[in-house]
């Protein structure tokens, strides 16, 4: 079906009240997931700060100013439940991103120096290899399902190479998250969900222990690093390494999966663009990245307010909950002039892509390089590419905006 037609259908199964649409706005709505980007731009006209009733209903910032006042205002949105509804699959809050106060300070001190820039710049040439490697086994194909292929493989690569796994372990990882996904979308209690994640923590604790039992000395891996690290004066728990990695791995693998498959949809369609991506030299590629990050909306969260507060003439209140979609803000227009166009020259000062505050994406620098790599080992074999013709690529907006696939040819 062509894709123009999907999103016709989609589109009309939203209610024709706008009124309706915000009252029952949520990124679970059917309605949104093929194409969320014009619903939100009416949210947007209709006022900076809109309700939904949805999972017992929610505020909605839909502007960047109020967005990043938010983010810069940690005491006021609690981060302790970072979804709509709130679901989670792990025991204890995740590390860090839904600690509080001087908790979190703490923990983002840890792992801030665990992924740095020197970190990164040590991983890249193994990245770099990785990247090579899939693109040259997708050229002697002449065509691929991009997100499986590519735009989740290399993460997943870049995850083992980074955390010190052994990229041996690929297949076992895939294995493990593809059972994972399974069980979580057919979970109905808090134990259920528990039990659909046990295969990634039990991956995760079974790296530390084995990067225990091998020793550190030497190693500049995220796990080694995290075992020779100290939490507010003492050495982290197991438990709490496990929280944390497993925290940081998701993250690694889903939004920078997300990213990849939606920029190399974007560049797909646009012949301009990859052209100006394949001529791109190394210090071009860090602005195309963020250009297509800020283009292509991913990433959203949400917060609980902890007191009262008044915004725009609408009183806030104690415990309601508060969503903030980073992916959005990036379009802007109040912001971003012709926030709808690419452009690769475009001052990258304010890009709210990664998050913004305390909370802001802990392995934004680690995503960026991949994202940059992929795109520079891609376009050094195949300049120009398009969605292969009678194919339609397949979205998602439920948790992160994402393809579900792309199938790609060239030559």
């Amino acid at each position: 079906m062509p894709e123009a037609v999907q999103k016709d259908e989609a589109a009309a199964q939203a209610p024709k009240e706008l009124e309706e649409r915000i009252r029952r706005w949520s990124v679970f709505q059917p309605w949104l997931q093929e194409d969320p980007i014009p619903f939100w731009k009416e949210l947007r006209e209709h006022g900076p700060v809109v309700r939904s009733e949805e999972f017992g209903g929610f505020w909605i910032f839909t502007r960047l100013e109020d967005i990043e006042w938010a983010a810069h205002h940690p005491d006021i949105f609690s981060s302790n439940e970072p979804t709509i509804p709130y679901r989670t699959m792990f025991r204890h809050k995740r590390i860090p991103i839904e600690l509080d106060g001087t908790e979190h300070t703490e923990w983002r001190r840890t792992l801030d120096a665990v992924f740095s820039t020197s970190f990164v710049d040590h991983f890249t040439p193994q990245i770099t290899e990785a990247a090579a490697g899939l693109v040259d086994a997708i050229v002697a194909r002449g065509r691929t399902e991009l997100i499986d292929e590519y735009a989740f493989k290399l993460p997943a690569e870049s995850f083992l190479i980074t955390f010190g796994v052994g990229r041996e372990k690929l297949p076992e990882l895939l294995e493990r998250r593809d059972w994972v996904q399974r069980n979580w979308l057919n979970a109905t209690s808090d134990e259920e969900l528990f039990d659909a994640a046990a295969p990634l923590h039990d991956f995760i604790r079974a790296s530390v222990e084995r990067r225990r039992a091998e020793g550190t000395a030497g190693r500049e891996d995220v796990i080694s690093r995290l075992l020779e690290s100290t939490y507010d004066g003492r050495t982290p728990t197991d438990d709490e390494l496990v929280n944390a990695l497993v925290d940081s791995m998701m993250a690694s693998l889903d939004i920078t999966n997300a990213m990849l498959g939606l920029a190399f949809l974007q560049l797909a369609e646009r012949p301009e663009l990859q052209a100006r991506v394949a001529g791109a030299t190394p210090d071009k590629l860090p602005a195309i990245v963020g250009e297509l990050a800020r283009h292509e909306p991913v990433m959203s969260t949400a917060r609980v307010l902890t007191q009262d507060i008044e915004r725009h003439g609408i009183t806030l209140h104690k415990g309601e909950r508060v969503f903030l979609s980073w992916g959005m803000a990036g379009l802007d227009p109040d912001v971003f002039e012709n926030p709808d166009e690419i452009d690769f020259d475009r001052p990258q000062e304010r890009v709210p892509s990664f998050g913004i505050g305390a909370h802001r994406c802990l392995g934004e620098n680690l995503a960026r390089r991949i994202f940059a790599v992929a795109l520079r080992e891609w376009h050094a074999r195949i300049p120009a590419y398009r969605v292969t013709e009678g194919t339609s690529p397949t979205h998602f907006y439920s948790g992160l905006r994402r393809l579900g696939s792309l199938d790609i040819s060239f030559g």
